[in-house]
């Protein structure tokens, strides 16, 4: 029974697809317009998918968006009565649709529009069914990410609404910069990744995620997504063809597909939806959208990447160089990271808490499907929440850390402030992690700081309790390796290097360092 339990609740949901489809679906149902319920305005946008109007309600006088569909409108409306039952925050404020009378008729047929749409996506329609396609939506603002990017004032230019309740400022007394940056930008990522995990867990898989489709509300202080028409259904098949893609290119992963295109044609619904987690676990579909979240995360912190043709030239270098980021960043121009430059500010914002954004960035991107994070994952990385939650519950209960207050404290000082903050000084010094990615990254410059710094297991915080500093040093190794990648740049002799007993043990040192303080009680 508990197999069966798991089986039917983990994504993509076949008892809660069920629900949805045989309930709620008949249940809730979708409000009927027609042309004449709106006083059509003006034009908003043209895409390949449709033509995208301001208009007024006729009876209620509230603010609409209607969009006159060219192509993929039924698949539009079956993703947003989707998703505005299961996610509603994730998603423009979906009212619903209504086939117009095209040009010479009074009136648009009759008939149901669920049944004309899912027709005309399995291929039934009737070829004289060519009554223009509307769907409606709530007018929430007109402004998306792309258009945001596009401001030379961006992020600032949102910070007033995404932070309303805090005076509309990210950082108290915290002036325009790096932090400040990093905290409005790992908002809107919050949020990016939020509307696509919930999407993922009702089986939905956008497959055209980028910022021209996530459009912001400045009421609401969210960023939400719009322009479904490519979204797959792989909890009932809909929309979805197995040797079929839709994808931007300058945007999507590798892989052109969603799934295997060994993958069989999708059956019918009530075997599609019992069958759906198989499929997903095999084919790990959601992180199609992974690697398009990846470049968005990328543009909102690095300028350069926003104008469509150096965006195209970047992902053409990651073709060419076999996805590796790591290379591409090592091989720009010293001037776009330099202080100054156009991206010094981004890698900044990338590279604060120990890289924790250029980790998400790369785990997001990676070359292999399987390799990267999903929207989940990422939404409680390090870069999106900050500090481990845990930690931050126990730095409640048992004080900020010792030698932020005082020397006594709750749970051995806790955990002798958290092992001396993992190895690094207060004053600033170098994880094993971090030298470990300088080294990877060909960016370990002064590997006498390095050695200085890194790996002070007892740092002052031990020091209070009279234990001896433990001090770890960059092993030979790995100063000659990064001399290898920095070739004729590296200044440093790998024969001066110094020098690291090997097997260096963190948690024995730590217990030992424990055991020096019960001796001292």
């Amino acid at each position: 029974m508990l197999s069966l339990g798991f089986y039917l609740t983990i994504t993509p949901g076949v008892l809660g697809g069920f629900v949805d489809y045989y309930i709620l679906r008949p249940l809730l149902g979708q409000k009927r317009y027609t042309i004449d319920d709106f006083v059509i305005g003006s034009k908003l946008g043209e895409g390949g998918f449709g033509v995208v109007y301001k208009a007024t309600g006729a009876e209620d006088g509230n603010a609409y968006v209607l969009k006159r569909c060219k192509d993929y409108g039924e698949a539009e409306i079956w993703t947003n009565s989707r998703l505005m039952r299961a996610c509603p925050d994730a998603i423009a404020s979906y009212c619903g649709a209504f086939y117009g009378p095209k040009e010479g008729k009074s009136s648009p047929k009759s008939g149901s529009i669920w049944k004309k749409a899912k027709d005309a996506v399995i291929g039934n329609a009737d070829d004289d069914e060519d009554d223009p396609l509307w769907l409606v939506w709530k007018y929430e603002g007109s402004e998306t990410l792309a258009r945001l990017m596009d401001d030379k004032d961006f992020p600032y230019n949102v910070e007033p609404f995404l932070f309303k309740n805090s005076g509309g400022v990210a950082i108290e007394v915290e002036p325009r910069g790096v932090r400040r940056k990093a905290e409005i930008i790992r908002v809107i990522f919050a949020q990016i990744t939020a509307n696509l995990a919930a999407a993922h867990g009702t089986g939905i898989i956008l497959r055209d995620v980028k910022p021209e489709n996530m459009i912001f509300d400045p009421n609401a202080g969210r960023f939400k997504l719009i322009d479904l028409g490519a979204a797959a259904d792989l909890r009932f098949g809909f929309n979805y063809q197995p040797k079929e893609f839709i994808l931007d290119p300058r945007f999507s992963g590798p892989e052109e597909y969603i799934m295997s295109t060994q993958t069989p044609e999708a059956p019918p619904t009530p075997v599609a939806l019992a069958l759906s987690p198989i499929l997903w676990q095999l084919n790990v579909p959601d992180r199609f959208d992974s690697y398009s979240a990846g470049v968005t995360l990328l543009q909102m912190c690095l300028p350069s990447l926003r104008p469509d043709n150096n965006l195209i030239q970047f992902r053409r270098t990651l073709e060419e160089n076999g996805e590796s980021l790591t290379d591409w960043r090592n091989k720009l121009p010293s001037r776009m990271g330099k202080k100054g430059g156009p991206d010094a500010e981004g890698f900044e914002v990338l590279d604060l808490d120990d890289r924790a954004g250029w980790e998400l960035v790369k785990s997001l991107m990676s070359k292999t499907r399987e390799r990267r994070s999903s929207a989940t994952s990422a939404r409680w990385s390090r870069f999106v929440q900050g500090r481990n939650p845990v930690v931050s519950v126990l730095d409640s209960l048992f004080g900020a850390s010792p030698d932020e207050e005082d020397a006594s404290g709750g749970l051995l000082a806790w955990l002798v402030f958290r092992v001396a903050r993992s190895g690094t000084n207060r004053e600033g010094g170098f994880t094993e992690a971090q030298l470990s990615q300088f080294v990877e990254d060909g960016e370990i410059g002064k590997t006498e700081d390095a050695s200085k710094y890194l790996g002070y297991v007892a740092s002052e915080t031990l020091a209070k309790y009279g234990v001896d500093r433990l001090a770890r040093t960059v092993g030979p190794e790995r100063a000659e390796k990064s001399i290898g990648k920095k070739r004729a740049e590296a200044s440093v002799d790998a024969d001066d290097a110094p020098t690291r007993e090997p097997g260096f043990n963190p948690f024995r040192a730590l217990n030992d360092g424990l055991q020096k303080l019960r001796g001292k009680k």
